[in-house]
């Protein structure tokens, strides 16, 4: 099996990528680069440990490095020169959410992308994950498509007020930064939506609203309820969680600490329950390991990666749209086309 030459690029939440990737066969991480003084500071130290380079500039990674593939981890203001390094190279990117800080970047980041047709794939994690691919084989067949979806992305996670997360030309929020990871797994399961209605609230004086719950409506005319946030309790950990009623039956998913676990579902005209459970968080398995896996194989195969940059572009719309809606008190439609 060929083992693909990767780097990470971004080693704040880098450094979870580092993880995944260094207990997957089919990588072999050469390089990480950051520039944070903080992170510099021990660059080389963390880099020998996994056997790769350290860089204090993608520039100087780039120049030296023959990659097979980037993960790109930065705060999404810096992408923009590193994308089109990478895809002036012809490097696979593995680009962590959110894929920008709002529609217009995300255009911009594409236009990129598309101009050096390069491979994209987006670090959602959620749709991966083997029970809710499991759960999505079970709405093409036995199960039916979704009609109706209540999901849940709480917990005890708020930022400093002065950090990249809150700034409206970086992370630009909860909805964008955090939540999005929730969103695609919604979209995964029930399909396109066309608009978006949300109620949000600031409690703890942070720049922009930290919690919502908000409603969505499908073109298939699913509808789903939404409630993200980060005013959770620490020691709740079953989180995230999904409750989904479809054409034949319904399904539950709940998670453990940012990773779903378990998934139960039943159909209509049975009175027994089914159920599926994944392991937890060990053994160098992490929330990214299916991600990455995916990827991979679909490098070896020449076909794009499923976790598009039309999903990326899809969930910096709809939390544009939530913040949107909130604010001005109206459903806001969405224009996907």
């Amino acid at each position: 099996m060929k083992r693909f030459k990767v780097a990470v690029v971004g080693l704040r939440f880098g450094q979870f990528l580092v993880r995944a990737l260094a207990h997957l066969e089919g990588a072999q991480l050469v390089a990480l680069a950051d520039r944070s003084p903080k992170i510099v500071e021990g660059l080389d130290t963390y880099a020998a440990r996994y056997g790769a380079k350290a860089y204090r500039s993608s520039d100087d990674m780039f120049a030296n490095e023959a990659l097979d593939a980037v993960a790109i981890a930065t705060a999404p203001r810096a992408r923009a020169a590193i994308i089109e390094q990478a895809a002036a190279r012809g490097i696979a990117m593995f680009v962590e959410k959110p894929w920008a800080t709002n529609p217009s970047h995300a255009a911009q980041l594409a236009a990129i992308c598309q101009r050096h047709d390069a491979t994209v794939m987006l670090g959602f994690s959620f749709r991966f994950h083997p029970v809710i691919a499991r759960l999505r084989k079970l709405l093409d067949g036995e199960l039916g498509e979704g009609w109706m979806l209540n999901g849940e992305y709480v917990f005890d996670y708020l930022p400093p007020e002065d950090g990249w997360f809150w700034d409206p030309a970086n992370g630009n929020g909860m909805f964008n930064e955090n939540s999005c990871h929730l969103f695609d797994a919604v979209c995964y399961l029930m399909g396109k939506p066309v608009s978006v209605t949300a109620e949000a609230a600031r409690f703890v004086g942070r720049p922009s609203e930290e919690a919502a719950a908000i409603s969505l409506k499908f073109e298939s005319g699913g509808i789903a309820a939404l409630t993200v946030g980060g005013y959770g309790a620490n020691a709740h950990w079953d989180y995230p969680r999904i409750d989904i009623t479809t054409r034949h039956g319904q399904a539950r998913l709940r998670g453990r600490h940012h990773m779903w676990d378990s998934l139960a579902w039943a159909k209509r005209s049975e009175d027994t329950v089914s159920a599926y459970t994944q392991p937890a968080e060990i053994l160098g398995t992490t929330r990214y390991t299916h991600a990455f896996t995916h990827f991979f194989e679909r490098l070896r195969t020449g076909e794009q990666p499923s976790a598009t940059i039309e999903d990326g572009m899809l969930s910096v719309a709809i939390a544009d749209a939530v913040a949107k809606s909130a604010r001005s008190g109206v459903k806001v439609s969405l224009d996907l086309d």
